[in-house]
């Protein structure tokens, strides 16, 4: 992870050089990649010793961040609105070892997922400002987005030296309840953010973005409601599914809260990334200042 932020550094830094881009001569298509830390708030983990706050959440923990990637193709249609769509993958992990509540870690689940999304989303200008040096004048845009995407996870653990996928165990007995079946591996999310770009060249720039995905899930980490009959889940789905649907010492808590239903599951993101002109180094110029 440290030595691909570093190369994205490096190679931003190493076209700074060039004739600065004033963002009125912005190409009509821009492909973009951008790479950063993730990190995820549901059920599992957190908070921790000593937890920085953020929107509301106690449990941000850079520890316990994890890679993502981004790619995709953005088309400016003014100089101040842009439509941009977007591949990405992270890797989410978290552990109830690493929560500071005793009441947390002696539960001791555990999971990790790869998540694979895609998303289209508007985004705006709402500031520019230049920056004058003894070399060069630099050109900067603040910019914010929000839309809407779908994203694939699959969450698993591992137990005893094997990886397990929790989904088909039902360990909230889905299925057992009445009414109740297993969750969708497949969600929507409503990406939000903003970020800060710098003009690179003619027709490229750099930037650092903070995006927040909101889910309509709260399973990413497998873990939601409350504790179900222990036999009736292992008659069910199998003793597997009752080892792993409470890992601690002693009693099994039948019918206590395992998570908090009342509130889904989240992701952040903080990329830094580079983009360019898609197919021509003649920008489209937007008229007005």
């Amino acid at each position: 992870m440290r030595k691909t932020l570093l190369l994205i550094v490096l190679a931003s830094w190493s076209v700074l050089g060039f004739t600065q881009n004033d963002f009125y001569n912005k190409p009509k298509y821009e492909r973009f990649v951008s790479a950063g830390p993730a990190y995820f708030f549901g059920d599992i983990g957190g908070p921790t010793k000593n937890p920085i706050y953020f929107m509301g959440y106690s449990e941000l923990d850079f520890k316990n961040s994890r890679p993502s990637l981004t790619f995709g193709i953005k088309r400016n249609l003014n100089k101040v609105f842009a439509l941009r769509g977007s591949f990405g993958y992270t890797y989410l992990h978290q552990s109830d070892a690493n929560s500071n509540r005793n009441g947390i870690r002696v539960r001791n689940l555990s999971f990790f997922t790869n998540v694979y999304e895609a998303t289209v989303m508007p985004e705006i200008r709402v500031a520019k400002f230049s920056l004058n040096t003894r070399r060069k004048k630099s050109h900067w845009e603040y910019y914010i987005f929000g839309g809407t995407g779908l994203f694939y996870f699959n969450p698993k653990t591992r137990y005893k030296g094997t990886v397990v996928e929790l989904q088909p165990l039902a360990t909230e007995g889905q299925g057992l309840i009445p009414g109740t079946k297993k969750y969708s591996r497949l969600e929507a999310c409503f990406p939000v953010g903003g970020g800060l770009r710098m003009g690179v060249g003619f027709t490229s720039s750099i930037f650092a973005e903070l995006g927040y995905r909101v889910t309509f899930t709260d399973y990413i980490d497998d873990v939601s409601t409350s504790y179900v009959d222990y036999e009736s889940l292992v008659a069910q789905n199998g003793s597997l599914a009752g080892e792993l649907a409470y890992r601690g010492d002693g009693t099994y808590p039948q019918g206590r809260n395992r998570g908090n239903k009342f509130n889904d599951d989240h992701y952040l993101f903080f990329n830094i990334g580079f983009s360019t002109s898609l197919k021509s180094i003649r920008p489209t110029r937007f008229h007005g200042r």
